[in-house]
């Protein structure tokens, strides 16, 4: 439960606060968030609410079992609130008295509180700031693939280049030129080049876009009348044939 606010809830006799020390003070080195009432619960807050609160945001219980607990009605309710809300339960045994009916779980006996924290770390799982952490890292990763698709549409890639290609041949003979200049205009734009090769075909690479509509077409070669038009740059190509002259 990553909106959790604490890792664990202590519930203890005031009684049994000495030998529970141990336990709190290793768990919170371990990195765990603990709800513990003496120092969690704020002067003037009332104990039933916000040890309901507290319940609701902690992932797991951890209950001190003694025989001052077994008389106190907080701890019931405590221990019987984490079961109502399905929360994971362990029972540490202070002494012998025997645990409550509802609870058919095995308790720890071991008594070092600190070793109690080593032996409860792998039920516990990862600490809440490494929840946290996880949970920041999973948001950023939706929200940067939620961003990423919006970012492309308000900025599209710009249009890639466009290239004009075609073939020219003697008007009389049909024998295509090779040498012939080619030179395509885009408005005021600088017009592109290229020559025919020797199967007289010309290909313009690399056209600025946007694609316009229409496009200028002028071919020239030493020996031959100059030819040129405007044609639909949609056509796939264009073949003009030129004429000797004489």
């Amino acid at each position: 439960m990553l909106w959790s606010r604490y890792d664990v809830f202590l519930s203890y006799s005031r009684a049994d606060t000495e030998r529970v020390q141990p336990l709190l003070d290793e768990l919170r080195r371990l990195g765990y968030s603990v709800f513990f009432d003496v120092q969690s619960i704020d002067p003037g807050e009332q104990w039933k609410k916000r040890l309901d609160r507290s319940s609701r945001g902690s992932r797991t219980l951890v209950l001190c079992w003694s025989e001052h607990a077994h008389g106190s009605d907080y701890i019931t309710f405590e221990y019987s609130r984490a079961e109502a809300l399905h929360k994971p339960v362990f029972p540490w045994l202070l002494d012998r008295t025997p645990l409550p009916a509802m609870l058919e779980i095995q308790g720890i006996t071991e008594p070092d509180g600190a070793r109690v924290a080593s032996a409860l770390r792998p039920y516990l799982g990862w600490t809440l700031t490494r929840r946290h952490i996880l949970q920041a890292i999973v948001t950023l990763l939706i929200a940067v693939a939620l961003a990423v698709p919006i970012w492309r549409k308000l900025n599209p890639p710009p249009p890639p280049p466009w290239e004009f290609q075609g073939q020219v041949t003697g008007l009389k003979t049909g024998i295509p030129i090779s040498g012939v200049e080619v030179t395509l205009k885009l408005d005021d734009r600088k017009p592109h080049v290229a020559w025919t090769d020797s199967r007289g075909v010309y290909t313009l690479q690399n056209l600025p876009p946007p694609r316009p509509d229409h496009i200028h077409l002028e071919f020239r070669k030493t020996g031959y009348a100059p030819e040129g038009d405007t044609i639909s740059s949609a056509k796939t190509d264009f073949d003009p044939r030129l004429q000797e002259q004489p």
